[in-house]
C-alpha cells in the first residue's frame, strides 16, 4: 500500500510541475534566500489586469485544488485556507498600493510567522510573489512537495486570468 501512495504522489507531482500544457505562458522562478526563507514568483503577460487580484485569487483557489478538499475564507481581517475545518494558513489584512496588493502570513500550520504574498500589476504583466516564506518542513521536502503545489495554483490562476475577457 505505501508504494501506491508514493506512486500517486509522484504522478500528481509530475502533472502539476512538469506538464507544459498546464503552464500556458505563466513563468515560474523559485529561489531560496538566507537559509530557510523562500522566494517564489509566477508571472504572465496580461494586457489589462483586473482589480482585486488577491480577492479573486482566494475566491478561485478552491476550484483549482478542488481534489484537495480545501476551502478559502475571505474576511476583513484577512483570508485563510482551511482543510476540513483546520486552518492551514491565515493572512493579515490586505494592503493595497497603486500596483500591488500584499498579504502578510499571520499563522500557518506548515510555516513560521512572516513572509508576504503579493499580487503585482506592472508593465503589462501580472506577478504573484511569495517572499520571506519560511516553511517548517525539511527544505528538500518543501521543495519537492509543498512548493510545486504553491506554484501550480498560482500558475493556474494566472492562466485563468489570461483567458478572461478584459473587464
Amino acid at each position: 500500500m505505501p508504494w501506491l501512495i508514493a506512486a500517486a504522489a509522484a504522478l500528481l507531482w509530475g502533472l502539476w510541475t512538469l506538464a507544459p500544457w498546464f503552464r500556458r505562458g505563466a513563468a515560474t522562478d523559485h529561489r531560496e534566500r538566507h537559509g530557510s526563507s523562500v522566494v517564489s514568483i509566477q508571472e504572465i503577460t496580461l494586457g489589462n489586469a483586473p482589480p482585486n487580484l488577491a480577492e479573486r485569487y482566494f475566491r478561485r483557489l478552491p476550484r483549482f485544488g478542488g481534489w484537495l478538499l480545501w476551502q478559502t475564507r475571505w474576511k476583513e481581517s484577512g483570508p485563510s485556507v482551511v482543510f476540513f475545518g483546520i486552518p492551514l494558513i491565515r493572512f493579515g489584512a490586505l494592503r493595497r498600493d497603486a500596483d500591488r496588493e500584499t498579504l502578510t502570513v499571520a499563522r500557518a500550520a506548515f510555516s513560521r510567522h512572516g513572509g508576504t504574498l503579493s499580487f503585482v500589476r506592472a508593465g503589462g504583466r501580472v506577478r504573484i510573489e511569495l517572499r520571506g516564506f519560511r516553511p517548517r518542513l525539511f527544505m528538500p521536502l518543501y521543495w519537492h512537495l509543498q512548493l510545486p503545489v504553491h506554484a501550480a495554483m498560482s500558475r493556474a490562476f494566472l492562466c485563468w486570468l489570461s483567458r478572461r475577457p478584459a473587464s
